[in-house]
């Protein structure tokens, strides 16, 4: 999936909502995380482990976009997260837990 540079909350939201709406067409939000970061790279595929075909992440404007991005997707959409993170990401990423991710699909 490609990046599109800066985007704005509302286009941040709506990116990830597709990219995982693109791959499951009822999702289990719950089985999915999210989180803010400004390594994504490093963060999605040695942190957590995550499958290159199950996840993205997009750039944000802002710190505060990044958060605000998180929080709304945990609270309204219940996937899963740990708010908070570095203090100034500019990434919001977003993968389907399974097995072997961390956190694991329980």
């Amino acid at each position: 999936m490609s990046r599109p540079d800066s985007l704005m909350k509302d286009e941040a939201i709506e990116t990830i909502i597709r990219f995982v709406q693109s791959l499951e067409a009822a999702p289990i939000w719950n089985e999915w995380y999210v989180g803010t970061t400004d390594e994504p790279q490093r963060k999605l595929y040695e942190e957590h482990r995550a499958s290159y075909t199950k996840s993205t992440y997009i750039s944000v404007n802002y710190p505060a976009t990044a958060k605000a991005v998180e929080e709304h997707l945990i609270r309204r959409y219940g996937m899963d997260g740990k708010r908070g993170g570095k203090e100034y990401p500019l990434f919001v990423y977003a993968f389907k837990k399974l097995r072997d991710t961390e956190p694991p699909l329980k």
